[in-house]
């Protein structure tokens, strides 16, 4: 496959109008709208740049770099421990049930998308270790197989994430395109050098040679040495 068709393909898992190929959850964006937090453009800027960005980068950004490391060597078990543990950073409690029926989506969506690509390693993984599938691992494992480097994973993954949080805020707030489209190229900035900064701070790297360490690509989880199955979705 050429890398035109590579990146065709990469484009339409991250189309934005397809539901769960996009982004349907909006990182407690949605809430502080409803709580009345975040009731204009600026309000939005701020909770984005403090919140949202460092978020996603440090969590889902190197999860997707942790997922690539362990397709490279093969590791399901820590394909699976990573899975599971931005499962249950990432999704309250109420929501897992339906976060764990939209990782099953995406799967059948990326099954249709790219039907010769053996999915059956993914699916065995996470039926294995009880994980669920989140988006960014079924993101992650699915670009890794159609050849495309890890930093173009991740930047499609954060930036589609961001573009939807505007989106559906621009929706909401009734703020006009123009004002959107700024806050947008500014946002999409400051989410480049988060990146940046987080990247530069992983000490393991890519190589496949190193095994990467769970505990750096999560340092804030408090559980790290519990055994996988105390992660039960």
């Amino acid at each position: 496959m050429n890398r035109g068709n590579k990146l065709l393909d990469y484009v339409k898992l991250l189309d934005s109008s397809i539901q769960v190929g996009g982004f349907t959850h909006f990182f407690g964006m949605d809430t502080h709208i409803q709580d009345g937090n975040i009731r204009n453009a600026a309000d939005l800027e701020s909770f984005m740049r403090c919140q949202t960005h460092p978020s996603i980068t440090r969590l889902e950004g190197m999860a997707i770099k942790g997922i690539y490391s362990a397709a490279d060597q093969n590791d399901t078990w820590r394909l699976a421990l990573i899975d599971k543990l931005v499962h249950v950073q990432r999704t309250p409690a109420n929501q897992r049930e339906q976060a764990s029926s939209m990782g099953k989506r995406l799967i059948k969506l990326a099954h249709a998308l790219h039907p010769w690509i053996d999915f059956s390693p993914l699916e065995d993984t996470l039926a294995k270790y009880e994980s669920v599938g989140c988006l960014s691992t079924v993101h992650a494992w699915v670009n890794h197989h159609l050849g495309i480097p890890v930093e173009d994973a991740v930047q499609g993954y954060l930036h589609s994430a961001m573009s939807a949080c505007i989106t559906e805020a621009a929706r909401t707030l009734a703020l006009d395109g123009n004002a959107s489209q700024q806050l947008s190229a500014r946002l999409a900035a400051d989410l480049d050098q988060e990146w940046a900064l987080v990247s530069a701070s992983s000490t393991d790297g890519l190589s496949p040679s190193v095994p990467t360490s769970i505990k750096s690509l999560f340092p804030s989880f408090h559980m790290l040495g519990a055994g996988l199955h105390a992660f039960r979705a």
